[in-house]
């Protein structure tokens, strides 16, 4: 196995950027190190992703044996820039008696292809991945409606090791040929530094470290010796069957004390970020896997339908998928343009997976947020609006700019390096302006007035009883603070019921209201069984909760006389009078029919039994 060399980068007489400058080409985004960094890393395995593949990603927390830390030293890094000062962060590390890495590792991707020159030109079309990814820095977007520009925000890597140093070992393609490739790299300080032959000389502070090539230059290691140093190191396995890349970030510096926290931590961010590549609605061959190890210990990753509050913005991303007419438009007026269309929807707060009080928390405690993003369905970020002054209620919503090309390359362009945030002064399309400001302003507006809407007086029907559409104007106020997703499924908690495939029924979804042969307003729900292996001997018990807005009273100080009630249930053929139904075993949609007795809100809560323990 051959000793790595390093090159360490000298200005060119016509000037170079110095490292410090790569750095703050990454701004300052609005989240911490270890969010940016996953949110910049899976954003590219992403767009890495091969047509029809579904990206597949490893994410391993671990300490290097003592084996690997001596091949780190002695293999990879056994020559060090040529300056003291240069040098102290990464002999800092290498000296340290034990060293933890994280390593992030796609598969199903395309992998760092290309040639691995920036001054050579690509052939036939071929990508360049590879200069993109380890030479140039700031390079454009050539994915079409992609997770953004590729380049900038690469500088996280470097940033969130505590000695600005990654390794990247990388199974992938040139001109038709699977190849391996191995190098590592240090994003320090520009600094002086004494050339043998040359005297003083003036460097980046970027540095790489491979096997020689012409002109004092490092190609990466490749074939054998490329998979002999990533087996040294650990690294995850993989062969030409498995193309991909992954990255080792050294002494990453996490703010979590322990190894299970930091595992915690890189879950809530991955769920957070990442949701709407991970629910059930999502296509097959677009539908991000996520895999967490730390210290050789799966960590498990919930569906975001288990985990709320994810499971309603799960709900609103799927109005988009199935193109519901719940949706809202969000236009422009001059120029007049489809910018993009909302979806909210709204339910009970259910138990969290994650301890909500932490300060570095991700997922809130009440959920009152739009999450924003452009077709390719990627979190930029959300905006927070008011609460439901219940906070046993919350609601959660979805925007996603147009896919019309104009409309979608202004948002992208209006992404910072972090891609995190839509600023309209980024443009210098008035028209671009208009439009991105045009959107935020209306999503804030509705951000600001979804649990507390206006609401106007309704004028007499004109009919005889009470009609239908002056229940509904006056009921739907009501349900619009209960939940058009019932308390449904128990959330199941961080370690039980991992991996279960039996039956599941979802949470009840208000759809609409209805008057009886006795004109007393229904409330209709519909909740979804799942039941793909047919399992039979159920029973689906349904209850009917009171939801009192604000401060009201509980439902144990009300008369029963004014308790909603469980009406009736169906599903598929079968109809039941009452809270239970026993299904068959086909799974459906289920409708419960809720009599609505005061004017409170109501909410369904459904649970599956066996027959025999009922």
């Amino acid at each position: 196995m051959s000793k790595l060399v390093i090159h360490s980068e000298a200005f060119a007489s016509t000037g170079n950027m110095a490292a410090e400058g790569f750095r703050r080409l990454l701004g300052r985004p609005m989240l911490g190190l270890l969010q940016t960094t996953l949110r910049e890393a899976l954003q590219n395995s992403i767009d890495a992703a091969k047509m029809g593949l579904p990206p597949y990603v490893l994410l391993r927390y671990r300490t290097l044996e003592p084996a690997q830390l001596e091949a780190l030293r002695s293999q990879v890094f056994h020559e060090l820039p040529n300056s003291d000062v240069a040098a102290a962060p990464l002999r800092a590390v290498l000296s340290a008696a034990s060293v933890r890495v994280l390593e992030i590792c796609d598969y199903g991707t395309a992998g760092l292809g290309g040639p691995t020159s920036a001054d050579v030109p690509p052939e036939g079309g071929e990508a360049l991945d590879f200069v993109n990814f380890l030479r140039n820095v700031g390079s454009t977007r050539d994915t079409y409606q992609s997770g953004g520009t590729y380049g900038y925000g690469k500088t996280s890597l470097y940033a969130l090791s505590a000695c600005s140093t990654i390794i990247v070992d990388t199974q992938t393609t040139f001109r038709g040929a699977p190849v391996r490739r191995f190098m590592a790299c240090h994003l320090g300080s520009a600094y002086d530094a004494q050339v043998s032959g040359r005297g003083a000389r003036r460097f980046t502070g970027r540095h790489w470290w491979g096997c020689a090539g012409a002109d004092d230059m490092v190609n990466p290691a490749s074939a054998s010796d490329a998979v002999n140093l990533a087996q040294a190191l650990g690294m995850a396995e993989r062969d030409a069957g498995n193309p991909g890349t992954s990255i080792l970030i050294l002494s990453p510096q996490l703010e979590q004390q322990s190894a299970q926290e930091a595992g915690q931590a890189i879950v809530e961010a991955v769920l957070w970020y990442f949701w709407p590549r991970m629910v059930r609605s999502t296509q097959d061959e677009r539908r991000l896997t996520v895999r967490i190890v730390v210290d050789g210990e799966e960590v498990a990753v919930p569906a975001p339908e288990d985990c709320p509050p994810l499971d309603l913005f799960a709900v609103a991303l799927r109005q988009h998928h199935e193109q519901s007419d719940r949706l809202e438009d969000i236009v422009s007026l001059r120029p007049k343009k489809l910018l993009g269309q909302l979806a909210v929807t709204h339910g009970l707060c259910a138990q969290r997976m994650f301890d909500t009080s932490r300060d570095s928390a991700l997922l809130p405690a009440q959920a009152s947020h739009i999450a924003l993003m452009r077709p390719v369905e990627l979190i930029v970020r959300y905006i927070r609006g008011v609460p439901f002054p219940d906070e046993r209620l919350e609601w959660a919503g979805v925007f996603i700019c147009s896919r019309e090309e104009e409309v979608e390359a202004v948002f992208a362009d209006a992404e910072p390096p972090a891609h995190d945030d839509w600023i309209p002064d980024n443009l210098s399309s008035s028209h671009g302006r208009t439009y991105v400001r045009v959107a935020i302003n209306r999503l804030n507006e509705r951000a600001a007035s979804y649990a507390a809407p206006q609401t106007t007086n309704m004028g007499a029907t004109g009919t005889r009883g009470q009609s239908i559409a002056a229940v509904s104007a006056r009921m739907g106020r009501l349900l619009e603070y209960a939940s058009d997703q019932g308390a449904g499924w128990p959330a199941r908690k961080a370690n039980s019921r991992q991996g279960w495939r039996g039956p599941v029924i979802s949470r009840a979804v208000f759809v609409r209201l209805e008057l009886d042969e006795h004109q007393q307003p229904n409330a209709i729900f519909e909740a979804q069984l799942q039941n793909d292996d047919g399992i039979t001997g159920l029973l689906i018990a349904a209850e009917a909760c009171l939801v009192a807005d604000g401060a009201a009273t509980d439902a144990g100080d009300m008369p029963v006389h004014l308790l909603p009630q469980i009406v009736s249930l169906s599903l598929n053929e079968q109809h039941a009078v009452g809270p239970i139904i026993k299904p068959g075993p086909e799974g459906g949609t289920v409708q419960i029919r809720v009599r609505l007795r005061s004017q409170s809100a109501v909410g369904v809560l459904l649970d599956l039994h066996k027959e025999a323990e009922f």
